[in-house]
């Protein structure tokens, strides 16, 4: 499933606030969907790449180079600062809605003041001395990148991190989570047959979002004593609520129950509503969003009291399904 970013983010005030950030922070800043597009104008672009992106050949290279970037600060969870084909240093923010890639924050064009061999260089192109004729012939614009230390730049991103969170979990809640269930409201107290305009994608996005919520009230009242439709299930449901710090298998539920893993499946779907793994992910979720709205725990504390192993893998699960980071959910329900 896909998200258009026009859906859920205003661009005309985007672009206001992207560009006052520009000039702050001497970074350039554009928005690009998930295949490396732009979707806004850039902001406080540099003259040597604003030359190149509307070169024939080497601004398809820029178009890769922001794609590869945007996918691999997906694959790693936090934004990637890297070099692009031309040695300069650019930096990814990706935008998650509802776990889904979207699309992502680029900024930077900028130099480091120190360590900039050290960062990953994103591509590579073919045509060398295509690059290099077009270097030195715009030399004079090339030298005049602003250099920033790149503990600076790590602040920026940062900052451009928990403002993406924000932005995208605000658009979603106030305005297209709005209109789809508007939508479907519609459609359930129409009567007649006419066709309705609502799109495919919507009506499975509230398809999700309902499932997700009754799933969640299932899981609440098991932890609240109630017991399972299927009797044969309750061992397992109880040793899910008794160890919490566990990460918990179907096979060790299938021992529990004794039954066999793929005679296991079956029943729990149907009490659940979905897979094991999917709900067992979410229950996760629960007690660790229960944590960090209760007590005051550290990220790393609450990560080994669900059992995770790596603190870095808690933080990444959690932000793919939350939208949040574990650390900016708890500033934000401190807020609320």
């Amino acid at each position: 499933m896909t998200f258009e970013l026009e859906k859920v983010l205003d661009l005309k005030k985007w672009e206001k606030v992207q560009e006052s950030i520009a000039i702050a922070t001497q970074v350039a800043i554009i928005l690009i969907d998930y295949k490396g597009k732009p979707v806004t104008r850039h902001s406080r672009i540099q003259p040597f790449c604003q030359l190149a992106r509307v070169h024939p050949e080497l601004g398809k290279f820029c178009e890769k180079c922001d794609a590869r970037a945007g996918l691999e600060a997906v694959r790693t969870g936090e934004p990637f600062i890297y070099r692009c084909h031309f040695d300069i240093v650019d930096m990814a923010i990706p935008i998650l809605v509802d776990g889904n890639y979207t699309g992502a924050i680029m900024a930077g064009q900028i130099k480091l003041a120190d360590q900039q061999h050290s960062l990953e260089q994103v591509l590579t192109l073919p045509n060398q001395e295509l690059l290099n004729q077009f270097k030195q012939k715009y030399q004079h614009y090339y030298d005049t990148y602003p250099e920033l230390p790149l503990n600076d730049l790590k602040k920026v991103a940062n900052m451009l991190e928990t403002l993406s969170e924000y932005i995208v979990s605000e658009a979603i809640k106030k305005d297209y989570l709005v209109q789809a269930y508007q939508h479907t409201l519609n459609i359930v107290d129409s009567t007649s047959n006419t066709q309705s305009s609502i799109t495919t994608e919507t009506l499975e996005y509230v398809k999700k979002e309902v499932s997700s919520t009754l799933l969640d009230n299932r899981l609440l009242k098991f932890s609240q004593g109630d017991k399972t439709q299927n009797k044969q299930l309750q061992p397992a449901i109880d040793y899910l609520y008794q160890n919490k710090n566990e990460l918990v298998t179907l096979k060790k539920l299938a021992h529990l129950t004794n039954l066999s893993q793929s005679h296991l499946s079956r029943p729990l779907r149907e009490e659940l509503g979905e897979s094991f793994r999917s709900a067992y992910v979410k229950l996760k979720i629960s007690w660790a969003k229960e944590l960090l709205e209760t007590t005051s725990l550290s990220i790393n504390e609450i990560s080994d009291e669900l059992g995770y192993i790596e603190p870095s893998y808690f933080v990444r699960l959690f932000k793919q399904k939350v939208g949040y980071t574990p650390l900016n959910y708890r500033k934000a329900q401190k807020k609320d």
